[in-house]
């Protein structure tokens, strides 16, 4: 045996070879035809549990290694690591952090087309908690387009930021990679998401488009899912008491150390409010070193209280 017979092989050629790497134009078109499925079918999939417009467009694809492919992404990524058998066993969601801050901002009540974009940072664990509104219909849209024998649902991961993403095992081989980027537009806000997908999966994949029924499909009812996110919220809590009324000529003239009576002589009435809404009347008191007020009455029902939380952006 010479030393040229020795010498290795180049790992693309390897990779064509074995079918890890397929070439531009079948990759490409493969790539598309996925991403008008994402354009047709994606925008009813959303609004039908979100009740938001989305609109969403191919924008184009490139490859490299999977790894590289999402190490170049924004910093400020939510990842979702998914797989669907009999078609892929590891392809990565990509979608900005802005996008599902937006998404959770206009739930609560705001106007998508007045969004201002949000400032780029790591979504919070509500908004992670929120992100499958998106991730998981992006990963229906993947089941229902791709040819995977058996009807098996896709298995994801909790969405998590790019900062956190898990390292791989020692033994893990890098493939060779399609990113698929999808243009978003909501509201005034426009953006992107990603989906990575091996080579090996794409080249045995033929795209279809999805039944119609698939729109109508909402496996979580996006109100009670809000709704339990703001049970676990901290909100702020403020009290109000009333003074005895002075003329604007002797608040002018207030220096430190003076002092304003309460407006009731006995038990001293305070209005508790959280996020603008009044919640309790209570009394003021004190507890040991601490003041303190005590519920003496609701204003209003949880519900309601929970409902005005939710509009208010």
């Amino acid at each position: 045996m010479t030393a040229r017979n020795t010498l290795p092989m180049d790992p693309k050629l390897l990779a064509i070879l074995t079918g890890e790497l397929g070439n531009n134009s079948r990759i490409g078109k493969i790539c598309s035809d996925l991403g008008a499925v994402f354009a047709a079918f994606l925008p009813d999939l959303i609004e039908s549990e979100t009740n938001l417009r989305f609109s969403f467009g191919y924008d184009y694809c490139e490859t490299g290694l999977k790894d590289d492919l999402i190490g170049d992404l924004d910093d400020y990524m939510v990842l979702v690591d998914g797989s669907l058998k009999n078609w892929c066993s590891d392809f990565t969601i990509a979608v900005p952090s802005q996008v599902v801050i937006a998404m959770v901002e206009c739930l609560l009540g705001g106007d998508p087309d007045s969004l201002v974009e949000p400032v780029a940072r790591p979504a919070s664990n509500i908004e992670l908690e929120m992100a499958p509104m998106i991730t998981d219909k992006i990963a229906s849209v993947i089941k229902s387009a791709v040819n995977a024998p058996g009807n098996y649902e896709t298995v994801l991961s909790k969405p998590f930021n790019v900062k956190d993403r898990p390292k791989h095992p020692d033994d893990y081989v890098d493939p060779f990679a399609a990113l698929v980027r999808i243009k978003v537009e909501f509201g005034s806000l426009t953006s992107h998401f990603c989906v990575i997908v091996p080579h090996k999966n794409l080249l045995k994949t033929e795209v279809k488009a999805p039944r119609a029924t698939l729109a109508a499909k909402a496996s979580v009812e996006w109100s009670e899912l809000l709704q339990e996110q703001v049970k676990r919220s901290d909100v702020r809590v403020e009290a109000r008491v009333h003074l005895t009324p002075l003329r604007l000529g002797a608040i002018s003239k207030l220096q430190p150390g003076d002092v304003i009576p309460f407006l009731e002589k006995q038990d001293v009435t305070v209005q508790v409010s959280a996020n603008g809404r009044d919640l309790y009347s209570c009394e003021f008191g004190r507890a040991g070193e601490h003041y303190m007020v005590r519920v003496k009455d609701t204003i209003g029902a949880e519900n309601d209280l929970l409902n005005d939380l939710m509009t208010k952006s």
